[in-house]
């Protein structure tokens, strides 16, 4: 191990050296300092080897010509060997260029010569372990805390870009990787108007996120809308703010850009809004008003699928307390209407009780849930229908119907807001079913079990 955990003042140094009387004089002369010097010394590099596999040390200062290895050969173990980084003293009395150029060359920090005055020539070592010391020991803190930032960075929520003064990527956080679909290697070194291409929702127009951030010459917040395009082409909307980073004399060295995803919500506000002027068409729709439920059926399955985009929408009523019969159903792909399809409740007893037990049922993946385990072998697969989302007509708190979304391909998850949407929907339909059949009374909005006790009832045959 090269270093001690927890930083240490001392300076602890492995001295390898043949010559044992050089071993004592130069331990004696460093640890006579005030600089802290702490010195273990061996004439073998093997057994030296062995220390810095056992103990901790700073720096290692290595004769190069000894028996068992040179200072060289062990230097080279150490760096490719054993990937080590510690700092690395040839002591030499050799005076050889091509030595020195080597030693440097295999990752020494350092290459002295030993002779001459002893006080200078050990004032040289002992200045020299201190400086490579204090330098290696700050470029370790320097990792720690680059690492405790990007520790810090990864666990923040929001993506983070940062830049210097020139718009280059210099880091991003692992939430703008997930966004933008770079990875910090590959996007380092890019310009920050490629990383994150912005492009203005109402105008299509690109972005310059550094441009903005110098024009307004302070923090900038983007429009609601904005998009940015990932890697792969997808469109993502964001809410994004980008501040100047600014030095002590009040320079901007770089640009800093925080953002987060909110595609989810920006798309649930959009369905929310079609949903909800869906069902104002519905609600004054002269065909649904007008009082014919046969004439009203095509509009209101042709928005259903429309408006929750799936391939078949569909109503269904009870003839009786057993059965089902499919009254209109639509489909997307042939634009073709027809009816007449039935369902017994004594062939499907598990998905009549979750209707009669549910306000609607969102099935997301039909081939697991048990609800619509009795349907798979037929009605499903025959339709190839992944998914199915019910909403229950109902009546004085009796179910007399439901409305059905057919999902096809590959399973879908239902959402909270598609579920309520085809709720209403199938409020509509008990509407238009009591306008055709001159029922004076409206149905209220049901809970989502159900419950509802001022609708009338469907006649139990």
């Amino acid at each position: 191990m090269d270093v001690i955990e927890g930083e240490s003042s001392a300076i602890r140094v492995l001295y390898v050296d043949d010559d044992e009387g050089l071993l004592s004089l130069t331990k004696r002369f460093l640890e006579s300092s005030d600089d802290g010097i702490e010195v273990e010394t061996t004439d073998s590099p093997r057994r030296a080897l062995r220390l810095l596999e056992s103990e901790s040390f700073d720096a290692v200062v290595s004769d190069y010509q000894m028996p068992e290895m040179s200072g060289l050969e062990l230097l080279s173990e150490l760096r490719d060997g054993r990937d080590s980084g510690i700092p690395f003293v040839i002591f030499t009395g050799r005076s050889r260029e091509e030595v020195a150029i080597e030693a440097l060359n295999l990752g020494a920090d350092s290459y002295l010569q030993k002779g001459g005055d002893p006080t200078a020539q050990y004032g040289v070592l002992r200045q020299t372990l201190v400086r490579i010391t204090e330098h290696r020991r700050a470029e370790r803190r320097l990792r720690e805390r680059e690492a405790y930032l990007r520790v810090t960075l990864d666990s923040i929520a929001e993506g983070v870009v940062g830049t210097d003064a020139d718009g280059t990527v210099v880091q991003l956080n692992r939430t703008a990787e997930e966004i933008t679909g770079y990875d910090a290697e590959a996007a380092v070194g890019e310009q920050l108007s490629d990383v994150l291409h912005l492009v203005d929702g109402a105008t299509g127009e690109r972005i310059d996120p550094v441009r903005r951030v110098a024009d307004a010459d302070g923090a900038v917040e983007l429009a609601a809308g904005t998009k940015l395009v990932t890697s792969d082409g997808d469109e993502r909307y964001i809410e994004d703010s980008m501040s100047p980073i600014r030095t002590d004399d009040g320079s901007v060295e770089g640009v800093v850009t925080v953002f987060r995803d909110v595609t989810e919500a920006y798309r649930e506000r959009e369905r929310r809004e079609r949903q909800q002027r869906a069902l104002i068409d519905l609600a004054t729709d002269e065909t649904v008003i007008a009082g014919s439920f046969e004439d009203a059926l095509p509009r209101i399955t042709e928005t259903m699928a429309t408006v929750l985009d799936v391939e078949r929408a569909s109503v269904w009523l009870f003839d009786d307390a057993e059965t089902l019969r499919c009254v209109d159903q639509y489909d997307r792909s042939s634009g073709e209407h027809n009816a007449g399809t039935t369902l017994t409740a004594s062939n499907y007893p598990s998905y009549f009780a979750a209707l009669e037990t549910n306000r609607s049922l969102g099935v997301d993946d039909v081939r697991t849930d048990p609800a619509t385990a009795e349907l798979r072998g037929g009605y499903l697969e025959q339709k190839d229908i992944a998914s199915l989302l019910d909403a229950t007509v109902r009546s004085g708190g009796e179910v007399v119907g439901v409305v059905c979304h057919e999902h096809v391909g590959e399973p879908r998850r239902w959402r909270s807001d598609e579920r309520r949407f085809a709720a209403e929907v199938a409020d509509n339909v008990v509407i238009a079913l009591m306008r055709a059949t001159d029922v004076d009374a409206l149905p209220t909005s049901a809970d989502e079990d159900g419950t509802d006790e001022t609708r009338p009832g469907r006649d139990e045959g």
